[in-house]
Protein backbone atom coordinates (compact mmCIF):
# COMPACT_ATOMS: atom_id res chain seq x y z
CA UNK A 1 0.00 0.00 0.00
CA UNK A 2 1.29 3.54 -0.97
CA UNK A 3 2.71 5.58 1.89
CA UNK A 4 -0.08 8.92 1.78
CA UNK A 5 2.26 12.11 1.97
CA UNK A 6 0.88 14.97 4.21
CA UNK A 7 2.22 18.09 3.20
CA UNK A 8 0.54 20.27 6.01
CA UNK A 9 -2.02 19.94 8.39
CA UNK A 10 -5.13 20.15 6.44
CA UNK A 11 -4.06 17.03 4.75
CA UNK A 12 -3.02 15.54 7.66
CA UNK A 13 -6.63 16.22 9.04
CA UNK A 14 -8.04 14.92 5.51
CA UNK A 15 -6.07 12.06 5.95
CA UNK A 16 -7.39 11.13 9.75
CA UNK A 17 -10.45 11.67 8.44
CA UNK A 18 -10.38 8.73 5.69
CA UNK A 19 -8.98 6.50 8.54
CA UNK A 20 -11.48 6.90 10.78
CA UNK A 21 -14.22 6.53 8.42
CA UNK A 22 -12.34 3.55 7.04
CA UNK A 23 -12.60 2.47 10.65
CA UNK A 24 -16.30 2.82 11.26
CA UNK A 25 -15.27 5.78 13.76
CA UNK A 26 -17.76 8.50 13.28
CA UNK A 27 -17.10 10.66 16.71
CA UNK A 28 -13.75 10.69 15.74
CA UNK A 29 -14.11 11.48 12.01
CA UNK A 30 -17.18 14.28 12.99
CA UNK A 31 -14.73 15.81 15.63
CA UNK A 32 -11.67 15.69 12.80
CA UNK A 33 -14.35 17.30 10.26
CA UNK A 34 -15.00 20.37 12.63
CA UNK A 35 -11.11 20.94 13.04
CA UNK A 36 -10.70 21.13 9.07
CA UNK A 37 -13.82 23.55 8.62
CA UNK A 38 -12.19 26.33 9.47
CA UNK A 39 -9.49 25.84 6.76
CA UNK A 40 -11.17 25.59 3.66
CA UNK A 41 -11.72 27.99 1.36
CA UNK A 42 -14.39 28.67 -0.98
CA UNK A 43 -13.27 25.86 -3.29
CA UNK A 44 -16.20 23.69 -3.72
CA UNK A 45 -14.61 20.39 -4.73
CA UNK A 46 -12.57 21.00 -1.03
CA UNK A 47 -15.96 21.99 0.77
CA UNK A 48 -18.11 19.07 -1.45
CA UNK A 49 -15.50 16.36 0.07
CA UNK A 50 -15.84 17.63 3.65
CA UNK A 51 -19.16 17.49 3.50
CA UNK A 52 -19.26 13.83 2.12
CA UNK A 53 -17.20 12.98 4.81
CA UNK A 54 -19.11 14.46 7.82
CA UNK A 55 -21.75 13.41 6.17
CA UNK A 56 -20.71 9.87 6.39
CA UNK A 57 -19.56 10.19 10.16
CA UNK A 58 -23.10 11.73 11.27
CA UNK A 59 -24.59 7.86 9.36
CA UNK A 60 -21.63 6.29 11.29
CA UNK A 61 -23.28 7.97 14.18
CA UNK A 62 -27.08 7.23 13.68
CA UNK A 63 -28.27 10.91 12.80
CA UNK A 64 -29.51 10.50 9.21
CA UNK A 65 -30.91 13.47 9.47
CA UNK A 66 -28.07 15.61 9.69
CA UNK A 67 -26.43 13.02 7.53
CA UNK A 68 -29.23 13.68 4.82
CA UNK A 69 -28.20 17.52 4.96
CA UNK A 70 -24.76 17.05 4.62
CA UNK A 71 -24.89 14.71 1.66
CA UNK A 72 -27.36 17.61 0.04
CA UNK A 73 -25.08 19.93 1.02
CA UNK A 74 -22.37 17.95 -0.96
CA UNK A 75 -23.98 17.16 -3.84
CA UNK A 76 -24.74 20.83 -4.50
CA UNK A 77 -20.89 21.92 -4.08
CA UNK A 78 -20.12 18.95 -6.66
CA UNK A 79 -22.51 20.16 -8.90
CA UNK A 80 -20.86 23.38 -8.97
CA UNK A 81 -17.51 22.09 -9.37
CA UNK A 82 -18.58 20.11 -11.94
CA UNK A 83 -17.51 16.73 -10.45
CA UNK A 84 -19.84 14.43 -12.52
CA UNK A 85 -18.41 11.63 -11.08
CA UNK A 86 -18.51 12.05 -8.08
CA UNK A 87 -22.44 13.43 -7.61
CA UNK A 88 -22.64 9.64 -9.14
CA UNK A 89 -21.02 8.15 -6.07
CA UNK A 90 -22.56 10.82 -3.72
CA UNK A 91 -26.15 10.05 -4.83
CA UNK A 92 -25.37 6.72 -3.81
CA UNK A 93 -24.68 7.68 -0.48
CA UNK A 94 -27.53 10.03 -0.21
CA UNK A 95 -29.63 6.54 -1.24
CA UNK A 96 -28.01 4.95 1.87
CA UNK A 97 -28.93 7.10 3.93
CA UNK A 98 -32.70 7.62 2.59
CA UNK A 99 -33.38 3.68 3.26
CA UNK A 100 -31.20 4.15 6.74
CA UNK A 101 -34.55 6.55 7.94
CA UNK A 102 -36.80 4.47 6.19
CA UNK A 103 -35.94 1.53 7.81
CA UNK A 104 -35.63 3.60 11.20
CA UNK A 105 -38.90 4.61 11.17
CA UNK A 106 -40.45 1.19 10.66
CA UNK A 107 -38.46 -0.32 13.37
CA UNK A 108 -39.62 2.58 15.73
CA UNK A 109 -43.01 1.42 15.11
CA UNK A 110 -42.94 -2.12 14.47
CA UNK A 111 -45.24 -4.34 17.21
CA UNK A 112 -43.91 -6.69 19.27
CA UNK A 113 -44.01 -10.20 18.78
CA UNK A 114 -45.89 -11.58 21.89
CA UNK A 115 -48.54 -8.79 22.17
CA UNK A 116 -51.86 -8.70 20.70
CA UNK A 117 -50.84 -6.70 17.87
CA UNK A 118 -47.80 -9.00 17.15
CA UNK A 119 -50.28 -12.08 17.01
CA UNK A 120 -52.60 -10.12 14.26
CA UNK A 121 -50.33 -9.18 12.41
CA UNK A 122 -48.62 -12.68 12.49
CA UNK A 123 -52.39 -14.09 11.40
CA UNK A 124 -52.31 -11.57 8.58
CA UNK A 125 -48.94 -12.51 7.89
CA UNK A 126 -49.76 -16.47 7.55
CA UNK A 127 -53.09 -15.70 5.32
CA UNK A 128 -55.15 -16.00 8.58
CA UNK A 129 -57.75 -13.07 8.23
CA UNK A 130 -60.32 -14.72 10.40
CA UNK A 131 -57.77 -14.60 13.39
CA UNK A 132 -56.07 -11.37 12.40
CA UNK A 133 -59.47 -9.56 12.18
CA UNK A 134 -60.14 -10.74 15.92
CA UNK A 135 -56.55 -10.18 17.40
CA UNK A 136 -56.45 -6.95 15.62
CA UNK A 137 -59.71 -5.46 17.38
CA UNK A 138 -58.83 -7.06 20.46
CA UNK A 139 -55.60 -5.08 19.94
CA UNK A 140 -57.42 -1.73 19.26
CA UNK A 141 -59.67 -2.32 22.19
CA UNK A 142 -56.26 -2.92 24.96
CA UNK A 143 -54.75 0.56 22.90
CA UNK A 144 -57.72 2.25 23.51
CA UNK A 145 -58.24 1.19 27.37
CA UNK A 146 -54.72 2.24 27.88
CA UNK A 147 -54.42 5.66 26.08
CA UNK A 148 -52.07 3.83 23.76
CA UNK A 149 -52.34 5.74 20.57
CA UNK A 150 -49.63 4.18 18.81
CA UNK A 151 -50.69 0.78 19.06
CA UNK A 152 -54.29 1.90 18.34
CA UNK A 153 -53.20 3.15 14.58
CA UNK A 154 -50.61 0.18 14.18
CA UNK A 155 -53.88 -2.20 15.23
CA UNK A 156 -56.14 -0.23 12.53
CA UNK A 157 -53.60 -0.52 10.11
CA UNK A 158 -53.66 -4.35 10.38
CA UNK A 159 -57.29 -4.41 10.12
CA UNK A 160 -56.66 -2.34 6.65
CA UNK A 161 -55.02 -5.36 5.62
CA UNK A 162 -58.66 -7.55 5.40
CA UNK A 163 -60.54 -6.71 2.38
CA UNK A 164 -63.26 -4.34 3.07
CA UNK A 165 -61.81 -2.87 6.23
CA UNK A 166 -59.50 -0.46 3.98
CA UNK A 167 -60.98 2.70 4.25
CA UNK A 168 -62.53 2.85 7.64
CA UNK A 169 -59.59 1.72 9.53
CA UNK A 170 -57.44 3.76 7.43
CA UNK A 171 -59.76 6.86 8.70
CA UNK A 172 -59.62 6.08 11.88
CA UNK A 173 -55.62 5.32 11.90
CA UNK A 174 -55.57 8.90 10.38
CA UNK A 175 -57.73 10.47 13.14
CA UNK A 176 -55.61 8.87 15.95
CA UNK A 177 -52.12 9.14 14.42
CA UNK A 178 -53.15 12.98 13.60
CA UNK A 179 -54.22 13.54 17.21
CA UNK A 180 -50.79 11.87 18.88
CA UNK A 181 -48.71 13.95 16.70
CA UNK A 182 -46.28 11.11 16.31
CA UNK A 183 -44.65 12.03 12.71
CA UNK A 184 -43.59 8.46 12.44
CA UNK A 185 -47.39 7.00 12.82
CA UNK A 186 -48.68 9.98 10.36
CA UNK A 187 -46.57 9.00 7.84
CA UNK A 188 -47.13 4.87 7.94
CA UNK A 189 -50.70 6.22 7.88
CA UNK A 190 -50.19 8.11 5.05
CA UNK A 191 -48.42 5.77 3.21
CA UNK A 192 -51.03 2.91 3.85
CA UNK A 193 -53.75 5.25 2.45
CA UNK A 194 -51.53 5.88 -0.33
CA UNK A 195 -50.84 2.40 -0.85
CA UNK A 196 -54.76 1.59 -0.87
CA UNK A 197 -56.16 4.97 -2.40
CA UNK A 198 -57.76 5.78 0.01
CA UNK A 199 -58.11 9.49 0.20
CA UNK A 200 -57.15 11.58 4.19
CA UNK A 201 -59.02 14.95 4.89
CA UNK A 202 -56.45 17.69 4.08
CA UNK A 203 -55.53 19.32 7.65
CA UNK A 204 -57.43 22.45 7.88
CA UNK A 205 -54.69 25.09 10.24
Amino acid sequence: MAEVKVQNQQDELAVGIVQALAHQNGTDALALCSLLAPSLDEQPHLRARHAAWTAQAHMLLGDLSKAKAEINNAIALATIAGESEAISALRGLKADIIRGKAAGSAAAIAPLPDTLLGQACAALDDGNQNEGLQLARQARLEAQSLGNARDEVLSLLALARIPGQEDSAIRAAHEVADASDDKNLVTAVSRAAKSANVPLPTKVF
